[in-house]
């Protein structure tokens, strides 16, 4: 779970299906669907298929780039502090565990 301080985002499922947590509500989509997650609001998704494919956006884009080039020169997923850390250093604070298939 995490929350963005100051990005909305949308995101539509392209293939697959996957369950998305927004604030306590919790909603399961497929291709074709989409949902919005507003900012200050925590969230989290999880893939429940085997593949899928997601298109998102952010408004404003804000430093979501740098985010993502950052988390690209990682040579792994970092550990929980140094993920927070990454996350607080653009704009995003880290809530909770990530959702995880039933």
């Amino acid at each position: 779970m995490h929350m963005h301080h100051d990005q909305d985002e949308v995101f539509i499922v392209k293939a697959g299906r996957y369950r998305f947590q927004c604030g306590d509500d919790q909603f399961d989509l497929g291709e074709g669907d989409s949902i919005f997650l507003p900012r200050r609001v925590p969230h989290s998704f999880c893939q429940l298929s085997s593949s899928g494919r997601l298109c998102y956006l952010y408004t404003p884009a804000g430093a979501m780039e740098d985010f993502f080039r950052a988390l690209a020169q990682l040579p792994g997923p970092p550990e929980p502090q140094a993920g927070a850390a990454l996350f607080a250093a653009h704009g995003m604070q880290v809530m909770g565990p990530p959702l995880t298939p039933p």
